[in-house]
């Protein structure tokens, strides 16, 4: 996912030293340093131990009362984990992040959820996640974080509970990666009005799905779309991705306009349907880009497709 840079800020040493009584009679005051920030980094932690080339980055907290949330919660990115036990995406996420290699690889997306839930509370939520699971939930020792072992929906994962304010889903077979995330700082603020932002590297590749999924160019190295919402219940989505070349972003602008305009229409006789307006993609040097502003009606055929090609 191409986030901003991760940069650790380090706070400037105030050093104060107050003079008094003569020259020869000076009292220097101790000087206290700031601890830095924490990185930013849960993301590239999460990307690293999945292998991501898909990822998804929700900000969660620009959502609220906004109709995209129950979209979103439609989509079941994280609705297993949370699903009974009394945590509220909508009301207590901050954030949240999923990677995997591949779109059709939920059973080895890494997921970690930035939230805001009391520790009794939170404790209450994993009790019963762990009462929930079929067989019935662990507790895991010796990784480093408290984490339980669940079973729900068919799916095994290990929820690990990372101080302060994170929960990392993760494969059993990278359970032992959990305390990679110690100390962590979360993701990076968005740089704009932004709330979602969704990428995939070697789209080609990573976003195949069935043949109702547009198909994406080869020659595309990278897609990223950002969503910022409207107060309509709609929003504005930015797409930009790289081509090969200057030449290769012309034939892909144009073959994604294609694929879409397949698979967001049908016939009917003679007449064409059209499901959603064409996205309307463009070539500008080396990139394929596109914005578009969408309906809420839109939206919720939008987000269908999007179940066809998103990790869960």
């Amino acid at each position: 996912m191409r986030l901003p840079p991760l940069r650790l800020i380090v706070v400037g040493l105030a050093l104060a030293v107050v003079a008094c009584g003569s020259a020869s009679s000076t009292t220097p005051v101790s000087a206290e340093t700031a601890p830095p920030p924490r990185p930013r980094n849960a993301a590239a932690i999460a990307q690293s131990i999945a292998g991501g080339k898909v990822s998804v980055l929700v900000y969660a907290d620009r959502t609220r009362g906004h109709p995209i949330m129950p979209r979103l919660a439609a989509l079941d990115l994280w609705g297993p984990v949370l699903a009974g036990t009394g945590l509220d995406p909508e009301r207590d996420l901050e954030r949240a992040f999923i990677t995997a290699p591949r779109a059709d690889a939920a059973h080895e997306a890494v997921i970690v959820l930035e939230h805001n839930v009391p520790p009794e509370r939170l404790q209450s939520g994993i009790d019963t996640l762990l009462s929930r699971s079929q067989p019935p939930g662990t507790e895991e020792s010796g990784l480093g974080v408290p984490a339980v072992r669940v079973t729900i929906k068919g799916h095994t994962r290990v929820v690990a509970t990372v101080e302060p304010s994170f929960l990392v889903v993760l494969p059993v077979t990278r359970a032992r990666e959990a305390r990679r995330f110690i100390g962590t700082g979360g993701f990076p603020d968005p740089t704009g009005e932004e709330a979602a932002i969704a990428a995939a590297i070697d789209p080609a590749r990573t976003l195949k799905g069935p043949r109702q999924a547009p198909r994406v160019p080869p020659t595309l190295r990278s897609l990223e779309a950002t969503v910022t919402l409207t107060e309509d219940g709609g929003a504005l989505v930015a797409l930009d991705g790289a081509s090969e070349s200057r030449e290769h972003a012309a034939r892909d602008a144009a073959f994604l306009n294609e694929e879409f305009d397949r698979t967001t229409s049908f016939r009917i006789a003679v007449v064409t349907v059209r499901v959603v307006d064409p996205i309307g993609f463009f070539a500008e040097g080396d990139r394929v880009k596109a914005n578009r502003r969408v309906t809420p009606g839109e939206l919720d055929k939008l987000f269908t497709l999007l179940s066809a090609v998103l990790p869960r």
